[in-house]
């Protein structure tokens, strides 16, 4: 039987892991505050371009502009948002999982992060292009970097269309993959809307375009899709942390239990061995 050494040597590792496990959801919790106010200040941003962009339309817009019309001859394509570090295997399973169901419909992969790569990578999917994710300082720089990619590949024509699988963001304790549309992109419902309206009943409008409207529609709209795509990889972030905080949560109360158990058994062996010992000093002292 074990001595009641090896139980507290045990009972001191698992404290270790506990530690190191709250520690672990303490992050992946605050972190989860920190971008739900980013989505916030983005939704902001996001609403006055698309006011700029529903006056502009009034005067004039690109209807076949790449991103609204797309290409007839390239390739269908598909972006996977995952993440690249561990502690939330079944989210990203179940991402790929999705992927797995639907990839007869693609002819191009697009992958973020290592984890979506690596499972990719076991299914024997080639992949067109993959990026890391390790940007979590600068994630505004990382996302510009994959957009920039997609922006560049669909003007010259290499996709026809592009879609977004992502772990959609429900709630802390449920996320979603999905599969939505990204490009062409479907602007009628930005210039189609109720601020529209608003705008041609009271007149208000852009009187003075420089450079050009043309120039202004493009920044605009790039920047609007932009911002669509930058949410979607928020939000993937949000499932992620929301997932590894939920097993971390899980994760502790199984090494509570543990602790537990492993305690009551080092406090029976140790009073076996207390009692063993009493007993043959007292057997010795007796023959003596």
């Amino acid at each position: 039987m074990k001595t009641y050494l090896i139980y507290k040597s045990q009972i001191q590792g698992f404290n270790d892991v506990l530690e190191t496990v709250k520690t672990t959801e303490k992050i992946a919790a605050s972190s989860i505050h920190f971008l739900k106010e980013k989505v916030v200040k983005l939704e902001i941003y996001a609403n006055e371009i698309e006011k700029v962009l529903g006056r502009l339309s009034l005067f004039w817009q690109r209807k076949d502009h790449i991103f609204l019309r797309g290409s007839t001859t390239g390739q269908k394509a598909l972006v996977i948002l995952s993440g690249d570090k561990g502690l939330v295997g079944g989210l990203w399973h179940r991402t790929i999982n999705l992927f797995l169901e639907e990839d007869n419909q693609y002819s191009s992969i697009i992958v973020v992060g290592a984890k979506g790569r690596h499972y990719l990578e076991e299914e024997k999917i080639n992949i067109r292009k993959s990026f890391s994710q390790t940007f979590n300082i600068s994630l505004k720089e990382g996302v510009e970097e994959i957009t920039d990619y997609i922006f560049k590949e669909f003007k010259r024509g290499r996709f026809s269309q592009i879609d977004i699988l992502y772990p959609q963001f429900i709630s802390l304790a449920e996320q979603n993959p999905s599969i939505i549309s990204f490009l062409p992109f479907k602007f009628e419902s930005v210039i189609n809307g109720a601020e529209s309206e608003k705008f041609t009943q009271a007149g208000i409008g852009l009187p003075i375009f420089e450079p050009t409207k043309r120039k202004i529609f493009d920044w605009l709209l790039q920047r609007y899709i932009g911002i669509f795509f930058y949410k979607i990889v928020m939000e993937t972030k949000l499932s992620e942390l929301s997932a590894r905080t939920v097993a971390m949560e899980h994760a502790a109360v199984k090494a509570g239990e543990l602790i537990q158990k492993l305690t009551i058994d080092y406090i029976k062996e140790r009073h076996r061995i207390i009692t063993q010992n009493q007993l043959e000093n007292f057997s010795v002292h007796k023959i003596i």
